[in-house]
């Protein structure tokens, strides 16, 4: 009885010849060649490494700015629906026309108040120019605390 050895399998012999390879690369370049090139490979993988997490937490910066801007218009639309809302109401346009055409009930009386223009513009005049001081300050201070 004869036994027959198993055959190995293919991945195997492909593997083997494979290890051969790196043995024959080994034997003819130095040590130091592979310790720079391995060395030179981790180098290379943790900057692209480093390159993709920098992109990715820019890329959420910008995310998150772009939620807050749509919660705000979100909050903007609700506000300005809820403004068409109150003017779409009898009592917006019964204000407007009171404000803007002097609409009035029946028995009630709209007075007019005129728009005094000259009262205004002397007190803005007087608020521009400051008066002139003729006075040293500490004069001032002796009318303030002293009186006279």
């Amino acid at each position: 009885m004869s036994v027959e050895k198993p055959v190995p399998a293919l991945w195997y012999n492909f593997s083997m010849k494979e290890i051969g390879f790196l043995k024959r690369m080994r034997e003819n370049l130095p040590d130091r060649f592979w310790r720079f090139l391995i060395i030179g490979f981790m180098i290379y993988s943790f900057i692209i490494v480093g390159k993709v997490l920098y992109d990715n937490r820019q890329e959420n910066k910008t995310i998150d700015g772009q939620i807050a801007e749509v919660a705000n218009l979100r909050q903007e639309v609700e506000d300005l629906q809820s403004q068409i809302a109150y003017e779409k109401t009898e009592t917006f346009r019964e204000k407007v026309a009171r404000a803007k055409l002097r609409y009035a009930l029946p028995g009630e009386t709209v007075v007019a108040v005129p728009y005094d223009s000259t009262a205004e513009t002397s007190t803005t005049k007087s608020d521009a120019s400051p008066a002139k001081i003729n006075r040293p300050n500490y004069e001032y201070w002796k009318m303030y605390f002293f009186g006279s």
